[in-house]
């Protein structure tokens, strides 16, 4: 039954459990019941996204970003109004553009067909857009999305100010903070997460960890503090000089490569630039050609 996965946030806002329990390549999505119905991200799983419905009249969609696991299932609401971020509107819905965009011309066939097997993607082009101006307004319910870059250029959180309520979305506070494409941007991942652990906060509603209510101000600090830890991984290992390619068999972000390595391997060394750049910028690091060593 649909509602064995439904956990009640609100009376009228409900965390749909996705499947593989919210981990990628699936994540969680919100069902908003008011005066519309409303569901926010795609990833779930089809077969989930089907029950959904079946059982509820699914007024529109919204996106918290284009990431597949986000939006994959949106082309089973093609009828219905679908919003994505302002800021990757031409791309999203549209998986040759999503491809070239997230891992560029060499390796977007192997990232297209890992997206349609793996997370059900097809096509669907976005009907409206939002920005950080924006506010969806579902019943008394009252969403305002917030920018937060830095996980990718489009990503936005949402805030229920009226029960202090934040949708982090994929500032998931799980155990792997994630900026690998060339967009991304550690330091706007750091001033993102600044942004969200100042807001009055007594819910924290993740797309991958699901409903979190306690120490929400230890989980942010924690969630930076694996940055910080990765840092510190990096210089050890720096130890001895390397290059970027040595580091990353040294596999620092991901300490495996269990599926799609050269996928994995790609944004494994797309996250170890930025650390160095931030560790350069500190003057930890130098840099000679392609070496990389302790100041």
């Amino acid at each position: 039954m649909v509602r064995d996965y439904l956990e009640a946030v609100t009376d009228q806002l409900f965390l749909v459990h996705g499947e593989n329990d919210g981990r990628f390549p699936r994540a969680h999505s919100i069902l908003i019941i008011a005066d519309e119905t409303v569901l926010i991200d795609t990833g779930c799983g089809i077969s989930r996204l089907q029950e959904l419905i079946e059982a509820f009249e699914i007024d529109y969609i919204i996106n918290s970003h284009t990431h597949p696991d986000h939006s994959a299932g949106n082309w089973l609401f093609q009828d219905r109004r679908i919003f994505v971020p302002q800021e990757a509107f031409s791309t999203s819905g549209d998986l040759v553009g999503l491809s070239k965009r997230f891992v560029g011309d060499v390796l977007a066939p192997i990232w297209r067909q890992f997206a349609q097997t793996h997370m059900d993607f097809q096509n669907c082009r976005p009907t409206h857009s939002y920005n950080g101006s924006s506010e969806f307004r579902i019943g008394e319910i009252v969403l305002t999305p917030l920018y937060t870059p830095g996980h990718t250029i489009d990503h936005y959180c949402f805030y229920y100010a009226q029960k202090r309520i934040l949708f982090s979305f994929d500032y998931d506070l799980s155990s792997f903070p994630w900026y690998g494409h060339l967009e991304s941007s550690l330091t706007e991942f750091r001033q993102s997460i600044t942004q969200l652990e100042t807001l009055p906060t007594d819910m924290v509603v993740s797309s991958h960890r699901g409903i979190i209510t306690k120490n929400i101000k230890a989980e942010w600090q924690n969630y930076s503090q694996q940055l910080d830890e990765r840092n510190q991984h990096i210089l050890e290992l720096l130890a001895t000089p390397k290059t970027i390619d040595e580091l990353v068999e040294a596999k620092p972000i991901y300490r495996k490569f269990p599926y799609q390595e050269v996928l994995l391997r790609y944004w494994e060394k797309i996250m170890i630039r930025f650390h160095l750049e931030e560790l350069k910028a500190a003057g930890k690091v130098e840099q000679q050609g392609e070496v990389y060593f302790l100041q």
